[in-house]
């Protein structure tokens, strides 16, 4: 299969598995070796109502997520779940759907379908505790996805950011760092979208239209009238990055696939770090 799902589209879980290189059995939390910065995530579906709680989207586009763990408190030093808070990996997100009595009679399987609701970030999460259903009084770990621009396809919601000019540089990058929770990785959507959108402007005005790997322009003007880019964390949350300037940078399209799922990720990032560190220190240096 293509390696990129597409936002709308239901997959099988054998192709979930495959994606990213799993033979795993349980649901919910999905990772291999064949996409180590991806963590596929699948919601649970009617299991998760009878057991008192639902994962479930919000008007706003993000999503609440219930982690792993079937009994008891959650635990949220269980691997799955520390991959799941910690902000290292990109989260694909897929609800679950029963089949229905003619898909039924059609496959001759109860197997679930999965629907692609994009690429999403975990903010945030906290312990909440159920008062119905077979989970009520248990401790459970509650993950809170907002959606973050998506590599896989286009989304009708996509923002296009128009970059300051170069001598608001310095201000962008103060306003970045005041952003930054004291090292904690919580953050409410408001401060979620403010950063982001500090980020991606400070990134675009600093690349000036070339792309900061290959180096080569931008492949198209955007309808915002300015040189498309797509703003690339090299670090994700877990990492400390994203509330710094230097953690980011501005790629064409091309290069920001590869720097996700390429054969080359580490050796990208790696290239990625030094350029844009001797790019920040130029920077800083000719300003004085």
């Amino acid at each position: 299969m293509d390696i990129f799902f597409e936002i709308g589209t239901e997959y099988e879980r054998d192709e979930l598995l495959d994606f990213v290189g799993s033979q795993q059995n349980q649901s919910g939390i999905i990772w291999g070796k064949r996409q180590p910065n991806c963590l596929i995530v699948t919601t649970g579906g009617k299991h998760a109502k009878n057991a008192g709680y639902s994962d479930r989207r919000s008007d706003n586009g993000s999503w609440n997520y219930i982690g792993q763990g079937s009994g008891g408190d959650q635990d949220v030093g269980k691997y799955a779940n520390s991959l799941l808070v910690g902000g290292e990996r990109n989260i694909l997100l897929f609800s679950t759907r029963e089949p229905n009595a003619t898909e039924f009679k059609l496959r001759a399987s109860r197997r679930k379908f999965y629907r692609y609701e994009g690429m999403f970030d975990a903010i945030s999460w906290e312990y909440i505790t159920p008062t119905t259903g077979k989970r009520r009084g248990d401790k459970l770990i509650q993950v809170h996805f907002y959606p973050v621009s998506n590599v896989y396809a286009q989304e009708s919601r996509l923002v296009l950011h128009v970059p300051v000019v170069i001598k608001d540089l310095e201000a962008l990058k103060n306003e970045i760092k005041n952003l930054n929770i004291s090292g904690r990785r919580k953050f409410t959507i408001q401060q979620y979208q403010l950063r982001s959108s500090l980020i991606k402007s400070y990134a675009l005005a600093r690349a000036k239209g070339v792309c900061e790997y290959c180096n080569k322009n931008a492949p198209f003007i955007s309808a915002a009238n300015v040189p498309f880019l797509e703003v690339h964390h090299i670090l994700k949350l877990a990492d400390d990055g994203p509330d710094t300037c230097e953690n980011v940078a501005a790629l064409c399209p091309n290069c920001h696939r590869e720097a996700h799922f390429g054969l080359l990720i580490d050796e990208i990032k790696e290239t990625l770090i030094r350029k844009i560190v001797l790019k920040e220190a130029s920077k800083t240096t000719s300003s004085h």
